[in-house]
């Protein structure tokens, strides 16, 4: 095993999955005892272990055949060391991912610990963070006993008496509050008892295998002494905190003399007995594919990994590791990338031309609506399929609000471009009209202002059939008409061939038609509005809808309170009140630079 982690795996050929050649080396413990997470293994496993986990950890002493039930579980005679020696084999906790064979979308994580009671650990708590690592990170702890599980099988579990020195499950727990939800944390116990050669029995009666684990652990010392109190305390603590559990007993599975060639034995070499309780083993626990979760929030390869490291970090500051603010930290890492990658996501598929090249038709507020619901819908479904349940929807939340943000400054900066193109436009047509007026015999001509009015009317006709200018082509005409009033009426003024009546006349005829003007650029603008204000109540209906699908995913595999759903919808509905504002300070911004000035 002394092969470096990096050669352990391989890229399979395929592009939607890796695949590892051999188990990897994840938790190490260096001299001083403390544990060091192994960086190669870390990365490797959060790149490409990308779907939801199943993590099964196997504990027991050393040369127990540990090895053996992890290989039986990858569905390979080799791969675990099985060792046939006094020393220990696997030193640390290894892991092998592999392709869950029940289910396609998970992955199994094998977690192959070092053997407790091996006399080259290092320091008298050294079992016990083992005992603790495999309890916190597994789904499935299996226990690994020879013989019997009488006094000394079950010795090898006394960690559970000081369990709650090692474990908190809350960040503020009274002293009398701990360990006392240990059972909604720990994982299901399978008691492996290999070697077996004793009949099951129980006074007397035969018994099934689980009717003899239960027998042991419901076995009871009488007396007041330290011992008695200990055993007591040990039977009724592993009954408590591992409500779920199961046993399974094997025979030899071959002469003791072909153990140590155990690995190369072909299932024919071994005892149909041991055979078929192995088969009835491994069916038992790949049939358990629950993924690993706390509180709902299912972990994948990367969260799995920073989660170990959360345990591995308070192991080495010699702190009591918390599962409450190691998931706080994970969930928050996990979905901070998570709502980073949906907006990138967001801006690759809402990038267009909002330039004022003229080659380029801009976009309407209904054309940018569908973009942004395209974008949304890519978005948040990226978000729910790589975040991690957060009940309190704090980046949920956060991602909402940054989406509608993306949309309104994109709206914003397709208004400007809009705004710079029909500026440009109205110049481009106001050009010969300016030239005319510039000519000094214009201002001597009789009937100057009704050309001028022709010319204006065909300005506003070209302008209007020009395309692609965007949804401020109305706001910017009213400008540019105002712009023109002055001019307008000093023309009026000079030409003497309209008379003092028909000049009021003109003058209520272009009030009129100014009006009418300024009627439809607001028209145009409470068009924009509800386009936006439909976008925005659409992108929370789509992660309504994107969430709904992800609470239905995590019921299939782990059981979710009820009140997250409840709290949902009231929650997101603050985040669409709060954007609210925001658009209507958008849009009162434009309508006071258009209009205010009348």
């Amino acid at each position: 095993m002394a092969t470096s982690s990096s050669s352990f795996f391989t890229p399979s050929t395929s592009s939607t999955s890796s695949s590892f050649e051999a188990p990897l080396p994840l938790i190490v413990t260096d001299r001083d005892g403390k544990f060091v997470l192994v960086p190669e293994t870390a990365a490797a496993v959060s790149r490409l272990v990308t779907g939801p986990v199943v993590v099964v950890a196997v504990v027991g002493r050393y040369r127990t055949g540990k090895s053996f039930l992890m290989n039986r579980l990858a569905g390979t005679n080799s791969g675990f060391s099985l060792g046939c020696t006094v020393q220990s084999h696997t030193k640390g906790i290894w892991v092998w991912p592999r392709p869950h064979p029940l289910s396609k979308d998970k992955w199994l994580l094998l977690l192959d610990t070092e053997g407790l009671g091996d006399v080259e650990s290092a320091g008298s708590t050294h079992d016990t963070w083992l005992f603790v690592m495999a309890v916190l990170l597994s789904t499935t702890l299996v226990y690994n006993v020879v013989g019997t599980l009488d006094k000394e099988g079950l010795e090898q579990l006394h960690f559970v008496v000081n369990m709650t020195d090692h474990v908190r499950t809350r960040v503020k727990q009274d002293e009398d509050e701990l360990g006392s939800d240990f059972e909604h944390y720990f994982p299901p116990l399978v008691i492996c008892v290999r070697d077996f050669t004793l009949k099951l029995l129980v006074d007397g009666e035969p018994c099934s295998a689980d009717e003899y684990m239960e027998h042991c652990l419901q076995m009871r010392k009488a007396g007041m002494t330290p011992d008695c109190r200990r055993f007591n305390e040990q039977r009724q603590l592993l009954c408590g905190y591992f409500k779920d559990r199961k046993c399974f007993v094997f025979p030899m599975p071959t002469h003791r003399e072909d153990l140590e060639f155990l690995e190369g034995l072909p299932d024919g070499s071994l005892d149909p007995e041991f055979l078929t309780t192995a088969e009835e083993f491994a069916g038992h626990v790949l049939g358990r594919a629950t993924s690993k979760h706390i509180d709902g929030a299912i972990l994948t390869g990367k969260s799995f990994v920073q989660l170990a490291e959360q345990y591995v970090t308070a192991q080495r500051n010699g702190a009591v590791p918390c599962i409450e603010s190691a998931l706080e930290r994970v969930t928050t890492l996990t979905n901070l990338q998570a709502k980073e990658e949906a907006l990138a996501l967001y801006r690759q598929r809402t990038a267009v031309a909002v330039t004022v090249d003229e080659l380029t038709p801009l976009p309407t507020t209904e054309e940018l609506g569908h973009l942004h619901q395209r974008g949304v819908r890519d978005a948040v479904e990226l978000f729910h399929e790589r975040s991690m349940l957060d009940r309190q929807h704090s980046h949920e939340k956060e991602l909402m609000d940054a989406l509608a943000k993306e949309y309104l400054k994109l709206v914003k900066d397709n208004a400007e471009a809009s705004a710079l193109r029909c500026e440009r436009r109205l110049q481009e047509l106001y050009g010969p009209i300016r030239a005319k007026l510039q000519e000094d015999e214009a201002f001597e001509k009789e009937g100057v202002f009704r050309e001028y009015e022709r010319l204006m009317e065909l300005l506003q006709a070209d302008y209007r059939d020009t395309q692609g200018l965007g949804d401020e082509k109305e706001s910017v005409l009213v400008d540019f008409m105002k712009s023109k009033e002055e001019g307008r009426s000093h023309l009026l003024l000079l030409d003497k061939a309209i008379s003092q009546a028909e000049r009021a006349r003109l003058e209520r005829e272009s009030l009129e038609k100014q009006l009418e003007i300024e009627k439809r650029a607001l028209e145009q603008k409470k068009t924009q509005q509800q386009a936006q204000m439909q976008a925005l109540r659409e992108q929370m209906e789509e992660n309504n809808r994107a969430f709904d699908e992800k609470i239905k995913s995590i019921q299939e595999q782990v059981t979710v309170q009820s009140d997250v759903m409840e709290n949902h919808n009231s929650q997101l509905e603050n985040v669409l009140q709060a954007v609210i504002p925001i658009v209507m300070q958008v849009a009162g911004f434009f309508l006071r630079c258009r209009f205010m000035r009348r």
